[in-house]
């Protein structure tokens, strides 16, 4: 099988990389970076999130499986002591389980699309600036106008991520759906919205419109651009899946108890 190791750039990390991509040839395993089957990242749960940025153009061909060199992460199924299971496994039978990206669509004054970007966990508008006004809609039906330092939009796979550091609510691994979570809205008598999270259907469309985004961020995983000169973003669930190799049955309540 053509695998590639993508691994975070420390002395442990690059060690077990290089001890497992031994192992692996012995066994008659090919390391490629060319055409892999199988992207095995080693590190944490911010380097599997790398290696599918990495990778976003040809995921239908790719399939990922991770290895922590800390803790057992969310969208890792070893740990850095375990590479001989790992081995083991590999050569086994496995489960795919495929997520959907939430894209990011900005649109400028002219409603030309000036940028389209895919995110794991969450696609998020944040000012630190100064306060965001944003209009809100869902599936084109206005909800609310918000003020406050953003608007953060995650799927179930990063609903313990930073959804989960601002409130939001964290989503069952057999549900899917979108969230909309509040990032310090502002709430007196004279601005009130929501101000709680709010779960939505997967099919759902979100849309933030502003006359400014001036000083705001598009961040979308690790990454993020700038909203200048955007008038209105479209946020919902691509087309683009990831797909991830289970060889093992490690729960998904397991993984969540190593939050806390």
């Amino acid at each position: 099988m053509n695998y590639y190791i993508h691994h975070r750039d420390d002395v442990l990390s690059t060690n077990k990389a290089q001890e497992l991509t031994e192992k692996l040839e012995l066994r008659g395993h090919t390391c490629t970076q060319d055409n892999p089957e199988i992207i095995i990242t080693i590190g944490g749960d911010g380097t599997m999130l790398h290696a599918i940025h990495n990778y976003v153009d040809i995921l239908d061909k790719v399939k990922f499986v991770g290895i922590h060199t800390g803790t057992l992460g969310f969208f890792t199924d070893y740990t850095s002591e375990e590479l001989d299971m790992f081995v083991d496994d590999f050569d086994g039978d496995y489960h795919i389980f495929s997520h959907a990206l939430i894209e990011s669509r900005c649109y400028g004054a002219d409603d030309q699309l000036r940028h389209q970007v895919y995110a794991l966990n969450e696609s998020r508008v944040e000012n630190i600036i100064q306060t965001q006004t944003m209009k809100v809609s869902i599936n084109d039906e206005y909800l609310e106008e918000f003020r406050g330092n953003g608007l953060c939009v995650s799927g179930q796979i990063g609903s313990t991520a930073y959804n989960r550091s601002i409130g939001g609510a964290i989503i069952d691994d057999t549900l899917q759906a979108l969230q909309l979570t509040e990032i310090s809205g502002i709430h007196h008598r004279h601005y009130r919205s929501l101000n709680s999270p709010l779960v939505l259907n997967p099919k759902a469309h979100i849309t933030f419109e502003s006359d400014s985004f001036e000083g705001a961020m598009l961040i979308y995983d690790h990454l993020n651009i700038n909203l200048h000169q955007t008038k209105k973003i479209d946020i919902f669930f691509s087309s683009k899946h990831v797909n991830f190799i289970r060889f093992n049955d490690n729960s998904y309540y397991m993984r969540l108890r190593s939050l806390f």
